[in-house]
């Protein structure tokens, strides 16, 4: 199994960051690519820490695998 630390660890393996801000029940995606190009990309996902835009509060993280693509069709709906 590949090991997902960093933001380009999470570029290489096609990994995405959700984002979730409790207080406003708001999802987000973190954006790696420019995260990486503005010297980031080493950053641990783990003591990386992200804030809602509406409301400021810390956001809860998730990191998502590839999306699985079964028979042609995506296996979840994305926004």
């Amino acid at each position: 199994m590949p090991s997902v630390v960093t933001f380009i660890d999470l570029k290489q393996q096609n990994h995405t960051l959700g984002l979730f801000c409790v207080e406003c029940n708001r999802w987000g995606e973190a954006d790696i690519s420019s995260l990486i190009s503005s010297g980031r990309g080493e950053y641990s996902l783990t003591d990386a820490k992200f804030r809602c835009r509406d409301c400021g509060e810390l956001a809860e993280k998730q990191l998502r695998p590839p999306v699985p693509v079964i028979g042609g069709a995506v296996a979840y709906i994305r926004s």
